[in-house]
């Protein structure tokens, strides 16, 4: 369980967000339309989408039971799910039907939000309210899946909500743009802060919603000098929070191929995170990468096994139709021929 995303804002102050989809599982992935009305019959209590939906889903069969990584929604609302095992505070369904919320598991909780909430200051006064997350098992690892999810919207402002607390969520604001596993947020950030103050002349308050401002280029630092090269969530949320800080600005023509390319800091090869022992080993590995120019309302991916870029726009959901889309993702590598050039100079770019 090794995901990590990041988000960049362009010289023009347009938002862009990547992330990885590392799991050690292998899963079915797909990229969707799901209009408003749309039933998911088969989550814990069905519920509708009140929201126009555009992402990629994961199940063992995502036709039957299609739940959201990550996506956008009509209102530029965009993010997704992260594993976030240890920390999660799951009640039984009982607890949370006596409160009045509606029940739910931990792999719909991006799906429920993308699906319900125009905003971020709207998730923070009603997702606590609306649901709560059960321990009853579901179809996938036979579990309540625990999960995490970071948001974004146009503004380039971003939240992480946690079901750190039973019944209930913690809401941190995100002021870094970077997300991974467990421990919980602020742990992260905290730890990010003292190798800060290691690596540069910076000083920090330690308040969770503190500015984390760009490593300039003129500035001294060591840079990452020292900070772990594993791909536990806690190395790899400082390998991806210092490559970003330290990032040059970009366009916004340039901003998702930066966020790929500081992706590639914490990317899983096959034999690199193996879990279990002996008979029992698994071997995770970055199952696919997705970027999402937000203002855009424009998804773009690629899997392990084929680097080719895809994309996916958000269109008119007027064209969408009634029901749910699907588009495939193209496992196999293709190779394109180099473009023929006739005349060719010394120094001179062929490619």
């Amino acid at each position: 369980m090794a995901c990590t995303g990041i988000e960049l804002i362009s010289r023009q102050g347009n938002p862009y967000w990547a992330r990885t989809q590392d799991f050690e599982q292998h899963f079915e992935y797909a990229g969707v339309k799901l209009p408003k009305g749309y039933t998911f019959v088969n989550a814990y209590t069905p519920f509708a989408s009140e929201r126009n939906v555009m992402g990629i889903v994961w199940a063992k069969d995502i036709h039957h039971a299609p739940v959201f990584l990550d996506g956008i929604n009509e209102y530029g609302l965009c993010g997704g799910t992260f594993y976030f095992d240890h920390f999660y505070r799951y009640v039984p369904t009982e607890v949370i039907k006596a409160s009045g919320k509606t029940a739910i598991r931990g792999e719909e909780l991006c799906t429920w939000i993308l699906t319900h909430y125009k905003s971020l200051d709207d998730i923070k006064v009603n997702l606590g309210r609306d649901i709560g997350i059960t321990t009853e098992p579901g179809p996938m690892m036979g579990m309540s899946v625990p999960q995490h999810c970071v948001m974004h919207d146009e503004t380039g402002r971003s939240i992480v909500i946690e079901p750190s607390v039973e019944n209930g969520f913690q809401i941190f604001e995100n002021p870094l743009g970077v997300f991974t596993n467990a421990p919980t947020f602020d742990w992260h950030l905290n730890n990010l802060k003292t190798w800060l103050e290691r690596t540069t002349k910076r000083t920090y308050s330690y308040d969770v919603a503190e500015p984390i401002a760009q490593i300039k280029l003129s500035e001294p630092t060591s840079g990452l000098v020292g900070i772990p090269a594993d791909y536990k969530p806690e190395s790899r949320f400082l390998r991806a929070a210092m490559s970003k800080l330290m990032s040059v600005e970009v366009n916004d023509d340039e901003a998702l191929n930066q966020a790929y390319q500081l992706l590639t800091a914490v990317n899983t090869p096959k034999g690199s995170l193996r879990i279990g022992e002996g008979d029992d080993t698994l071997v995770a590995w970055t199952q696919y990468t997705a970027g999402y120019d937000i203002k855009q309302k424009m998804l773009y991916a690629f899997t392990y096994d084929n680097r080719d870029l895809r994309s996916l726009s958000y269109g008119d959901p007027a064209d969408w139709g009634s029901d749910i889309r699907y588009f495939s993702f193209i496992s196999k590598q293709t190779a394109r021929p180099f473009d023929e050039k006739n005349e060719w100079q010394p120094g001179e770019n062929t490619i």
